[in-house]
C-alpha cells in the first residue's frame, strides 16, 4: 500500500516522504486493515525500525482530524526529545497547523497551558502527574500511545506505566490506546487486557543476523559458520571487521566500569582514526574539546574526550547530559565508529549500527547478587543492529568463551523467546502510592469504586482480582492513620494526602518529612538536608565507592547539626546501612551549596556528572516538598527556610548569592566572580555600566548586555 492511499492529506504525506517513507510494511498494512483508523485499540509488536512510530502517526491524524488531542507516552526524556523533534518535522506542514508540546518532570505543574497544543509528548511519571492534578484537557485526548509497553513490567517504572493507562481508560473511556513495543511475548494478553487487535510482525527492514563467536569461529542462528581474523581476542577481531567498509559498532557492556574498561581496550588495540579522512578526524578532535569545555573539569571528563579523539566512546549514565549529547551527536553523524555502552542506550535513543556486540550476559546486582540477563533485555540489545539507508544486514553477536557457553547462547538466547511479560503493581510501596493518587485526584469516593479501577489493572487480569482485594484494606488503614486519608462517608484525601499524592512523593518519605517538620526545635542547614535525605525517595546515586570511615568521621563533624543520630550499627545494622547512604547523599549536597567547585566534588566523593546532576535534581524537588508539606501544615517558617534551600541546591550557591543566579546566565561561577568584584545585588547590576559589567571574569561584552537587557525588563514590569 502506497502513503497516497491512507487517506493522510498531501502535504503530511510529503512530509513522510521527506523521511523516507513511501510505501507501507505488511504488518502496517494489517493495522489499517484491522481497524488502525477506524479508532481500534491496537497493540503492536514489530522490530525495531520497522515503522511503529508511522502507525502511531496515521492514527494521530485521524484523531487530530477530529479535533481531539493525542497523548504519546515514552520511558525516558531523552526519547521524549526525540519523539517531539520527529513529530514536529513530519506535521509541520500538514494542512491543519499542529501544535506540539514535550513534558517531563516538573511534577507540580498541573499542566493547564497544555490545553492549548494538540499533541503531548510525555514521560511516563508526567503523564501520571498530569492525571494527579486532574487537568481539564484530558478529556479531549482521542488517542493514547504507549511506546515501550514492554515496560509494564519493570519492576520499578512498570507500576506507574499500569496505572497510568488505567487511570487514563477511566478518564477517557472513549480514547483510542496505541501500544508499541519491539519484544512482546505475550501481546495476546496485554491486547486483551485493553481490548484491543493484537497485531505482530517478525518483519525488519533491514535483515538481524545473531550469533555467537567463539574463538576465530562465529556460529550463525541457522548453524552456518564463518571464520573471522583471529587476533588472540574475539571482541576486537569482530569489531574490527564490523568497521570495514565505514561500519559502526555498539559494544554493550553490563556494568560501567566494563564500558569505560572495554572502550580503553579498543583503543589501544585498533586504529580506529586511521580508517577515517582528515575532515572526520578534525570533527572528532572538535567534538573531544566540546567535551572537555561543555562540563565543568573533572578526570572523567579527560578520560571521555581523550577516546572520543581516538574513535571511541563510553555511553552510561554517569555521563551528563551535554556528554550524552555529543557522544550520540557524532555517532549519529557517523564521525564516531565505536560506542561501548550500559543497556540503558539500547532503551532510549534511537542509535543503531551495522554490528551489535555483547561480550557478556552476566551482572552483579547489590541486592539481587549475580544473574544472566533476560532474553527480552537481550533482544533489545540486539534492535540496535542494522542502520536503515546504510546497511543491508545489521548483526548481533554474543561471544562465548566455550564449547558448553556457545551452545548455551544458542539455545536460550540466539533462538530464544523473550520471557512474558507480568505486572509487578503487587507491590504495597507502589500500591499505596498510587492508592492514594486515585482517591487525591477523586476518581474513586469509595472503597467500591476503588477496587472497581484496581480490578481493571493488568496484575487484576493476570493473578485475579481477589490477591490484589486483600491488599487494599491493609494500604487504606496505612494512609488514614497517617493523615491521608478520610474513611467517613466514602473515602476522601485530607489536605496532606492530597498535596503529597500532587508532590509525586512516596507516602513514606512524606511521613517520615512530617514528622521532622511537626518538631518544634530549630532545623540548620544540615539537618535539613538530612531530612529529606533520609526519604526512600532518595536513594543512591553512585556514592557506593565513598569510603565507610570516611562517611562516619563526617556524621562524627555534624553529629549536633543532625536530626537524628544514626542508630546502633550492632542492634540495627540495616538501619546503619540506610542511614550512611543517606549521609553520603547529604555530605555531596552539602559540598554543592557551599560552592566547592565541582572537580573538587568529583574527584573527593568519586562520583560521577550524570549521577551528581540526578542526585541534585532530586534533591532540589524533595526539597521544594518539604517547603510544599511546610506550608500544608502552617510551618511558614520551613516553608520560607526549605524554598531558600531548594534555590541553593538548584544553582549550588551560599545564601548571599541567590539574587544574582535569578539572572540568565549567571551561575555559581559567575556569580561568585561578580561576588567578588563588588557586584552583590541587583541593585549593583543596574547601576554598573555595560562596560564594567565586561571586565570582570568570565561575564564578557554579550553577557553583559544581556543581563542588563533583562533587568530593565524586571523594572518595567514592576513599576506595571
Amino acid at each position: 500500500m502506497k502513503l497516497s492511499e491512507t487517506g493522510l492529506d498531501a502535504r503530511l504525506v510529503a512530509s513522510l516522504r521527506r523521511e523516507g517513507i513511501e510505501t507501507l510494511y505488511p504488518h502496517q498494512v494489517e493495522a489499517i486493515k484491522r481497524g488502525l483508523l477506524d479508532g481500534r485499540n491496537m497493540v503492536i509488536s514489530a522490530p525495531t525500525a520497522s515503522g511503529k512510530t508511522l502507525l502511531a502517526t496515521l492514527a494521530a491524524h485521524r484523531q487530530l482530524a477530529h479535533g481531539r488531542k493525542v497523548l504519546y507516552l515514552t520511558p525516558l526524556r531523552a526519547l521524549t526529545t526525540e519523539k517531539y523533534q520527529e513529530f514536529s518535522r513530519v506535521f509541520e506542514n500538514s494542512e491543519r497547523a499542529v501544535s506540539i508540546a514535550a513534558v517531563s518532570g516538573d511534577y507540580d505543574d498541573p499542566g493547564e497551558w497544555l490545553g492549548r497544543r494538540d499533541f503531548i509528548v510525555s514521560t511516563y511519571e508526567k503523564a501520571d502527574s498530569l492525571v494527579r492534578h486532574r487537568a481539564t484537557w484530558l478529556s479531549d485526548v482521542g488517542l493514547v500511545v504507549i511506546d515501550e509497553i514492554h515496560m509494564i513490567g519493570e519492576k520499578e517504572r512498570g507500576p506507574t506505566l499500569e496505572m497510568t493507562i488505567s487511570k487514563l481508560t477511566e478518564i477517557i473511556k472513549d480514547a483510542q490506546i496505541l501500544c508499541l513495543s519491539a519484544t512482546i511475548r505475550n501481546v495476546d494478553e496485554i491486547a486483551e487486557w485493553l481490548d484491543a487487535v493484537p497485531i505482530v510482525s517478525n518483519f525488519r527492514p533491514v535483515p538481524l543476523i545473531e550469533g555467537v563467536v567463539r574463538g576465530g569461529t562465529i556460529t550463525l542462528s541457522d548453524g552456518a559458520t564463518r571464520r573471522v581474523k583471529a587476533t588472540g581476542d574475539p571482541l576486537t577481531a569482530v569489531v574490527s571487521e564490523g568497521l570495514l567498509g565505514g561500519g559502526q559498532v555498539l559494544v554493550f557492556a553490563l556494568t560501567r566500569r566494563k564500558a569505560e574498561s572495554y572502550a580503553s581496550k579498543l583503543a589501544e588495540v585498533i586504529p580506529f582514526v586511521a580508517q577515517l579522512s582528515n575532515e572526520a578526524k578534525a570533527e572528532l578532535e572538535r567534538i573531544a574539546e566540546n567535551i572537555l569545555e561543555s562540563e565543568p573539569e573533572s578526570p572523567f571528563s579527560e578520560r571521555l574526550g581523550t577516546l572520543v579523539e581516538r574513535g571511541v566512546a563510553f555511553h552510561h549514565a554517569g555521563l551528563g547530559l551535554a556528554h550524552r549529547r555529543l557522544v550520540e551527536g557524532a555517532f549519529r553523524s557517523r564521525i564516531l565508529p565505536v560506542i561501548c555502552a550500559t543497556p540503558t542506550l539500547a532503551a532510549g535513543v534511537n542509535l543503531p549500527a551495522r554490528l551489535v556486540v555483547i561480550p557478556e550476559l552476566r551482572r552483579y546486582d547489590s541486592h539481587y547478587g549475580p544473574s544472566s540477563i533476560s532474553v527480552m533485555e537481550y533482544k533489545q540489545l540486539c534492535g540496535r543492529a542494522g542502520r536503515p539507508m546504510y546497511d543491508k544486514v545489521g548483526y548481533a553477536l554474543l561471544i562465548a568463551r566455550n564449547k558448553e557457553e556457545e551452545e548455551y547462547f544458542l539455545e536460550r538466547y540466539v533462538n530464544g523467546e523473550p520471557e512474558k511479560i507480568y505486572s509487578c503493581l503487587g507491590s504495597d510501596r507502589h500500591l499505596r502510592s498510587h492508592i492514594l493518587s486515585l482517591i487525591a485526584s477523586e476518581l474513586v469516593k469509595s472503597e467500591l469504586g476503588l477496587r472497581r479501577i484496581l480490578s481493571r489493572t493488568f496484575y487484576a487480569h493476570q493473578f485475579g482480582v481477589k490477591i490484589i482485594e486483600e491488599r487494599v484494606d491493609t494500604i487504606l488503614e496505612f494512609l488514614e492513620e497517617n493523615g491521608m486519608i478520610r474513611r467517613d462517608d466514602g473515602v476522601s484525601a485530607t489536605p496532606l494526602g492530597r498535596r503529597v499524592s500532587q508532590l509525586y512523593i512516596d507516602p513514606l518519605s512524606a511521613i517520615r518529612i512530617v514528622q521532622y517538620l511537626s518538631d518544634e526545635r530549630h532545623m540548620t542547614v544540615t539537618g535539613m538536608l538530612q531530612v529529606i535525605c533520609m526519604t526512600p525517595d532518595l536513594t543512591d546515586y553512585g556514592l557506593a565507592r565513598i569510603r565507610r570511615q570516611k562517611i562516619e568521621r563526617y556524621i562524627e563533624s555534624v553529629i549536633d547539626e543532625l536530626v537524628e543520630p544514626p542508630p546502633d550499627p550492632a542492634e540495627d545494622p540495616e538501619g546503619y546501612e540506610f542511614f550512611l547512604d543517606a549521609m553520603k547523599n547529604l555530605s555531596v549536597l552539602r559540598e554543592w551549596i557551599d560552592e566547592t567547585p565541582e572537580r573538587r566534588i568529583y574527584e573527593d566523593f568519586n562520583i560521577e556528572p550524570g549521577d551528581f546532576a540526578a542526585l541534585r535534581e532530586r534533591a532540589e524537588w524533595l526539597s521544594y516538598a518539604a517547603s510544599q508539606l511546610s506550608l500544608t501544615l502552617g510551618r511558614k517558617s520551613l516553608f520560607k527556610a526549605y524554598e531558600t534551600l531548594t534555590v541553593r541546591i538548584k544553582h549550588g550557591v551560599k545564601n548571599e548569592l541567590l539574587e544574582l543566579v535569578s539572572l540568565p546566565g549567571i551561575g555559581r561561577v559567575r556569580g561568585r566572580s561578580l561576588w567578588n568584584h563588588g557586584v552583590r545585588s541587583l541593585k549593583d547590576i543596574e547601576e554598573a555600566s555595560v562596560e564594567e559589567l565586561s571586565r570582570i571574569p568570565g561575564i564578557g561584552r554579550k553577557l553583559a548586555e544581556k543581563i542588563k537587557k533583562s533587568l530593565s525588563g524586571v523594572s518595567s514590569s514592576s513599576e506595571k
